[in-house]
């Protein structure tokens, strides 16, 4: 709100819906957990879960409902982020990969930019300190710095259709929608958009787009919103970085001057701000802007 970013961000709530009596009852007992931690989350009827998303087309057992849950556009988000960073004074390489640390005081970071006729030649600066958030690239990042980061991509789908007349905004929901069965996540991203989230594929560092994964979050859009026109979709695929245990990454490296803040998975832009926050803190005990300045 600070910086006034706009990134088609709304508060309209969450909807976990499941489709049999053993999904909920399972359920049930995680929601219990959930609420214990303070987040304001209830069971929902059927009919209650008609009533908060009335686009919503199923035969449900029930649901929950969190209604604090927030959506946006992330691209705009971090769009309007770097653009306040600069602002601020930040600078931002971009297409730019880093191809060698020395580990010395200062740090000297060796990185090429690609360009339109190939990779630029190699130039270097030097750093104080060195935070790593590189997303799955944080491995090779890591063990430059002698730390080992045990991260793998697991690679994510999602369409976002084009609601490109009255009708089909009206038949698609401002209530995310996460559907524990087919493990697929909404998200309305202003009047005109509608993103359809979900899979996890193992297959490395790859970012194909495949047909076979797109396709059925086409077909779950078309039966679930059956007045969305999907004839103008943009697929999508993304790596997430994944831990082992699902726990991001955050906090100091091996050596001084080195921190982490990365594996976040599937909760990167959820956990962002709150490990940040953390981190900034560490980074302000072992370097105080007092005697970077001197």
């Amino acid at each position: 709100e600070r910086e006034h970013i706009d990134f088609d961000h709304v508060r309209r709530g969450i909807l976990h819906v499941y489709w049999d009596k053993p999904g909920f009852d399972h359920a049930t007992k995680v929601n219990d957990m959930l609420v214990e931690g303070g987040l304001d989350r209830r069971p929902v009827t059927a009919a209650e879960i008609a009533a908060i998303e009335p686009a919503l087309h199923g035969d449900f057992h029930g649901g929950f409902y969190t209604p604090s849950d927030s959506t946006g556009d992330i691209h705009k988000y971090t769009t309007g982020l770097a653009q306040a960073c600069t602002r601020r004074g930040g600078t931002f390489l971009y297409d730019t990969r880093v191809t060698r640390i020395e580990r010395r005081n200062p740090f000297r970071l060796t990185y090429s930019t690609r360009c339109a006729g190939g990779q630029s030649a190699e130039q270097a600066i030097e750093a104080d300190g060195i935070v790593v958030c590189a997303g799955s690239h944080s491995r090779d990042i890591a063990a430059m710095l002698g730390d080992r980061l045990n991260i793998y991509p697991v690679k994510g789908y999602s369409i976002t259709v084009d609601l490109n007349d009255p009708s089909a905004q009206a038949a698609a929901p401002w209530v995310s929608i996460l559907d524990d069965r087919a493990k697929i996540v909404t998200s309305r991203l202003g009047a005109g958009r509608f993103r359809v989230a979900g899979t996890a594929e193992f297959n490395g560092v790859n970012r194909d787009i495949r047909d076979d994964r797109v396709r059925p979050l086409v077909d779950w859009t078309r039966t679930l919103f059956p007045g969305v026109t999907t004839n103008r979709i943009v697929p999508w695929a993304g790596l997430r970085p994944m831990m082992p245990n699902m726990m991001p990454r955050v906090g100091k490296g091996r050596a001084p001057g080195v921190f982490y803040n990365t594996g976040h998975g599937h909760l990167g832009w959820t956990l962002s701000a709150a490990t940040s926050a953390i981190l900034v803190q560490a980074i302000a005990a072992d370097l105080p802007v007092e005697r970077l300045a001197a």
